[in-house]
């Protein structure tokens, strides 16, 4: 017989000298050590699988770190890359210096294609630095044409940045650089510095590409698939100009390689970034076919939320998995031995594919959704407290609904980064509640059919809200240090204000420039502290207003009734 009712399968009291010890990971993807084990399959993952795609879009705190990382540890969760010869390119350049390159070294021609060349470069020398790893490098006549390229292109030089390398190689002048991009051959030859000419070498790109494509082939990878982050930091102004210039190029070298069969790109970048890019060289449909956007559906965000508790519970051995499985209620599902048995953790993969599977009638609610908010509800309060601003009072709403609407920034996104905080924060507040209540326990008790500890309490949770929502600030305030000044003068002056707009800036601000009034204005835009309120196509005319997560929330002084 099929299990429909809770059972109280979970420890009882909770103990609560073990808060301090349940670990959710690290909000920065680079760092996640449970990146893997918390993995989700998104819907946007899903499409990441099918290894279509070259470029990867998100918000700040969406996950493209995350992924970034996965595929550079080379993660089993990432099956359809394990063929694949995996070569990270993460390099932050200055477009100060390379616009101050363009002028020096390549003056009265288009720029874009000196970024063009450059990018290829870049590309073909990470490939071929990964390939000289394996084992008996060089070892037939393609890897030895690949190693010679290693030799002329300054390789060992591990301390320089491509710009650097490509500057050296350049004004030592006995190099001259041939590509071709699409039908658009490029060249650029040496002998601005004033040494006397050494014998010339001539690197041709176009015939490096066919002995590292031959290479990749002859080690029997799929393909080489490069990773590619750190070129999208908010940057304004003159450096903006140079940026998307140089990240435009990247994708008609992106375009370009993708006649090569064994040579992909996976380009990780800032959703409004790439948004602002021009298309007109490539054709916008033809550049969006090749996006996958990372977003979160409010699901899969609970979902998020679940594993990480989850997670934390089971490793600070508080719980199995089984354990909360069998403390909710199923009834609403009818969950047959089959059912059980692809739910059983235990049960080894290969016979759960023996077992036939069952045409069952629509559901309203999916089984992971009830388990999603199954697993939350164990230590969260069904309902929160939220300040209504308008009628200026707390009430209490569903936890599901504080959600959903609490961590929205000014792009209207929820990201995986606040939830992360946000969770943190709960812990820390509960945990200190219990420690100066030593009397208190958190006793398992029957909710609506369910056995739940009530153990996060509503006031400690909308004070982690209020923490976290500091964090958040915090946050704006190093994102980039250009800015870190202005952002400490808005925060000290706005007060409980929520409106802003240019006339604001400029009057409040001391010795902003118009120019940097309207930078400033778009930053905080960008990065989703602000939203447009009264919009304009002039940043000067719009009006702006905080979204929620930024808004100012203060605790009530007195319970909720």
């Amino acid at each position: 017989m099929s299990q429909k009712k809770s059972t109280p399968s979970l420890p009882d009291p909770f103990p609560t000298d073990k808060l301090r010890l349940l670990n959710f990971g690290s909000a920065d993807g680079h760092r996640d050590k449970l990146a893997e084990l918390a993995f989700i399959e998104t819907s946007s993952v899903k499409q990441f699988y099918l290894n279509q795609h070259s470029i990867i879009v998100g918000a700040i705190g969406a996950g493209k770190s995350t992924l970034f990382t996965l595929l550079k540890n080379h993660s089993e969760k990432l099956e359809s890359y394990k063929n694949d010869l995996i070569v990270p390119l993460e390099e932050a350049l200055s477009f100060n210096e390379l616009s101050e390159f363009v002028r020096e070294y390549y003056p009265g021609k288009d720029e874009k294609t000196l970024y063009q060349l450059l990018w290829k470069f870049n590309v073909l020398l990470k490939i071929s630095i990964e390939l000289s790893k394996q084992e008996k490098f060089p070892n037939n006549s393609y890897e030895k044409a690949v190693n010679k390229f290693l030799d002329d292109s300054n390789s060992s030089d591990s301390y320089s940045n491509i710009l650097d390398k490509f500057k050296k190689l350049v004004s030592d002048a006995n190099v001259k650089f041939e590509a071709k991009i699409g039908d658009n051959p490029i060249t650029i030859e040496a002998g601005l510095s004033g040494k006397a000419p050494k014998p010339r070498k001539k690197i041709n790109l176009e015939e490096v590409q066919r002995v590292v494509s031959e290479s990749i082939r002859a080690r029997n990878f799929k393909c080489a698939t490069v990773i590619i982050d750190k070129i999208d930091r908010f940057v304004a102004g003159a450096e903006y100009y140079v940026q998307r210039l140089y990240i435009n190029s990247l994708l008609e070298v992106d375009d370009d390689l993708s006649a090569i069969q064994n040579i992909n790109l996976k380009i990780f970048i800032r959703s409004d970034l790439f948004e602002r890019l021009d298309f007109a060289a490539l054709g916008y449909d033809k550049v969006h076919d090749n996006v996958i956007k990372l977003k979160w559906s409010h699901d899969e965000t609970l979902r998020f939320l679940a594993i990480r508790i989850m997670v934390g519970l089971v490793q600070a051995k508080i719980c199995k998995p089984e354990d909360i499985f069998r403390a909710t209620d199923l009834s609403e599902f009818d969950l047959t031995w089959r059912e059980k048995l692809f739910l059983n953790t235990r049960v080894p993969g290969l016979f759960k594919n023996l077992v036939n599977k069952k045409e069952k009638s629509e559901r309203v609610t999916s089984l992971h959704g009830k388990f999603d908010k199954a697993i939350i509800t164990k230590v969260f309060p069904r309902y929160a407290i939220h300040f209504c601003s308008k009628e200026n009072k707390y009430l209490e709403l569903d936890i599901f609904d504080f959600i959903k609407s609490h961590f929205l920034d000014g792009n209207g996104v929820c990201t995986p980064r606040y939830i992360l905080i946000f969770l943190k924060e709960v812990v820390e507040k509960v945990a200190s509640y219990y420690e100066e209540n030593p009397d208190q326990i958190s006793e398992l008790v029957l909710i609506e059919k369910d056995y739940e500890w009530d153990l996060f309490k509503k006031y400690c949770v909308y004070q982690a809200y209020i923490s976290a929502k500091d964090i958040y600030v915090k946050n704006i305030e190093t994102i980039d240090s250009k800015w870190t000044k202005n952002v400490n003068v808005l925060l000290a002056k706005k007060g409980n204000k929520t409106n802003f707009d240019y006339k604001w800036i400029r009057t409040n601000i001391p010795g902003i420039s118009e120019s940097e009034a309207v930078d400033f204005l778009s930053f905080l835009q960008v990065i989703g502290f602000l939203k447009i309120s009264d919009p304009h196509q002039e940043i000067k005319k719009r009006g702006y207003e905080l979204p929620i997560l930024y808004k100012v929330s203060n605790m009530p002084s007195k319970p909720i009734k």
